[in-house]
């Protein structure tokens, strides 16, 4: 076909499933085979619909077109078909989405064998028997583990300001219990930690009596959150 306009609209039908794009997108990097395909210097094939086809896998391929669109990889997070799309980048030729999916790929392998980290948040609440805190409770939120992944993982306003010394004493693979502080500060220490890569792997509650009294009770709640080694220091890096 003829040479036309960069900002044309290009129908696609990769593997039966239609794109819609512009010359100029798919033509982004002229060294690869959509470059080639689109600047007119490859045979193109048409099918009965009018538009381009291409026999490759029509739902990875919208990991492609974004890719052209932006210049950047961005993936679901539970995103399984790592490798698929490394063999459609190889088949397109974009060097650059190559060279980051290697990357990547690298990455994830290293995460996979590096050691694992474990952060346990425990809330204690004293007093009144209801489950949800009243004003005749009292609440104690502290967090264990390391002292380097409690501080390399953990915002300081979230930490207790009497626990400073102590932090700063200890050496960086000693393991410690931290006071925390703040309302509700459980819930938001493990939505920052989850943010953050942080997976919860065990959640639990429970009730002991510490007196004769009605209101002499503790309710304890404890989260367990879990994380490769190689991610903690990733998550700081790009603070």
């Amino acid at each position: 076909m003829g040479t036309t306009p960069n900002g044309e609209i290009i129908h696609l039908s990769v593997g039966g499933v239609e794109y819609k794009t512009t010359r100029a997108t798919l033509c982004k990097y002229p060294n690869s085979m959509l470059g080639a395909m689109f600047s007119s210097t490859l045979s193109t094939h048409v099918d009965q619909t009018g538009c381009y086809f291409i026999d490759r896998d029509g739902e990875i391929f919208k990991y492609i077109l974004n890719y052209l669109r932006c210049s950047r990889l961005s993936l679901p997070k539970e995103f399984a078909n790592l490798d698929q799309l490394s063999l459609e980048a190889d088949f397109y030729q974009i060097l650059p989405l190559i060279k980051e999916l290697k990357e990547l790929k690298e990455m994830e392998q290293h995460l996979r064998f590096s050691p694992t980290h474990f952060l346990e948040i425990i809330e204690i609440r004293f007093g009144d028997i209801a489950v949800m805190p009243t004003v005749n409770s009292q609440i104690r939120t502290i967090i264990s583990g390391r002292k380097d992944v409690i501080m390399l993982s953990l915002p300081s306003q979230h930490i207790h300001p009497s626990e400073s010394e102590r932090l700063n004493l200890n050496s960086g693979n000693d393991f410690c219990e931290i006071l925390l502080s703040g309302s509700n500060v459980r819930l938001r220490a493990g939505e920052h930690l989850k943010s953050h890569g942080w997976d919860l792997v065990e959640s639990n509650m429970s009730t002991c009596p510490v007196g004769t009294g009605a209101n002499d009770i503790v309710h304890s709640y404890k989260d367990r959150w879990m994380i490769s080694a190689c991610q903690v220091h990733l998550n700081k890096s790009l603070t």
